[in-house]
């Protein structure tokens, strides 16, 4: 593409960088979850096991990999359950302040745009809600009537989250490591529409990249590539930007995420080397 061979490096470069501040502030979430839940979980240990995860989120089909990865590797000091609850919840928790984000960027888009928000955006949101109540509603609903064992799940995972977000008053830090972690993200998006001389707007950079970036949560696909472009192409317009600047931009933006997580690979490598 065109636009590739124009590109400014200097923000691809940031754009890198900005992934390491990524990778390292959500291991912090996820050790600072681990260890309300008991887990012997150290800083070093969160970030080496994060970076393994990023990457095979980004490389292995269905995007959650890396994720029963982080389970299944720090089952040890707390058993499987306390392990799989701390990878949920701290997932949960990015992608509960990525939709925020997305609701508060459609509210702002009148004024940050100059231009009515438009109706296509905002029935996906709906949808979105709607989708996260009947989720709710399900749970409600097998909590009630599916028996003690799964009735028993249920509790564990509220117990779990209330020890992780309101104990202590750690929904304070668990929202602002959350909102910078999503900063990040949103930071690469737009250092990738940079490097390709197509820079976003403020509005489209807390509204459309949000729904561009909750897309590849949909584990149809590797690491979120090609779902994630035909959202792009379908947004990009309302920001007035071309659908060649939604699949270049979208395309840079998954190259970096995935050349970032490649110290993922460097740990893999030392660790075989040392066993």
């Amino acid at each position: 593409m065109r636009l590739f061979a124009e590109a400014q490096w200097r923000w691809v470069l940031m754009g890198l960088l900005i992934v390491q501040l990524q990778i390292v502030l959500s291991a912090l979430r996820w050790q600072i979850t681990a260890v309300r839940l008991g887990q012997g979980l150290s800083v070093p240990r969160a970030i080496q096991e994060y970076y393994l995860a990023t990457l095979a989120n980004l490389s292995l089909p269905g995007g959650v990999s890396g994720d029963a990865a982080r389970i299944y590797r720090n089952r040890y000091s707390a058993g499987a359950a306390a392990s799989a609850r701390s990878v949920v919840i701290e997932r949960l928790a990015g992608q509960l302040a990525l939709l925020l984000v997305a609701i508060i960027g459609w509210l702002l888009w009148p004024l940050l745009m100059h231009d009515a928000t438009p109706e296509a955006t905002a029935r996906i949101l709906l949808v979105a809600l709607l989708l996260l109540t009947g989720l709710c509603m399900i749970a409600i609903i097998l909590r009630r009537f599916a028996g003690a064992k799964v009735a028993a799940l249920f509790d564990a995972m509220g117990t779990a989250l209330h020890r992780v977000w309101v104990e202590d008053r750690q929904w304070q830090i668990q929202s602002l490591l959350s909102l910078a972690v999503v900063a990040t993200y949103l930071a690469v998006f737009a250092c990738s529409a940079l490097a390709l001389h197509q820079a976003l707007p403020l509005g489209g950079i807390i509204s459309v990249v949000p729904l561009v970036l909750l897309s590849m949560v949909i584990p149809l696909s590797i690491g979120g590539w090609g779902i994630r472009e035909a959202v792009a192409v379908s947004l990009w317009p309302l920001m007035g930007l071309s659908v060649e600047a939604a699949i270049g931009t979208s395309v840079l933006y998954g190259l970096i995420s995935t050349v970032g997580s490649l110290p993922g690979a460097l740990l893999v490598l030392r660790s075989t080397a040392s066993e």
